[in-house]
């Protein structure tokens, strides 16, 4: 059981990383736009990084809510 836990909580964070780091990459190319007329499109992509983001970490955030969930069940069955 234990493994299991560390095994998905350290992919839970692997991904909390990746999702953070794509975030703030994202975010950075967006800061850099002007407001040039030709922003509105190339801010396209790196705004829907951002959205691809936020999705991956919220996915990552219920993966370690049903964790906790589980391990919860688990504690409570035991006593």
């Amino acid at each position: 059981m234990k493994t299991d836990m560390t095994t998905t909580l350290t992919s839970a964070l692997s991904g909390l990383q990746v999702g953070v780091n794509k975030a703030r990459k994202a975010a950075g190319e967006v800061a850099k736009l002007t407001t040039g007329s030709d922003s509105v499109k190339d801010a396209v992509a790196p705004l829907l990084k951002l959205q691809e983001a936020e999705t991956q970490v919220s996915a990552t955030t219920d993966v370690v809510q049903v964790e906790n969930d589980t391990l919860g069940r688990f504690v409570d069955e035991s006593v």
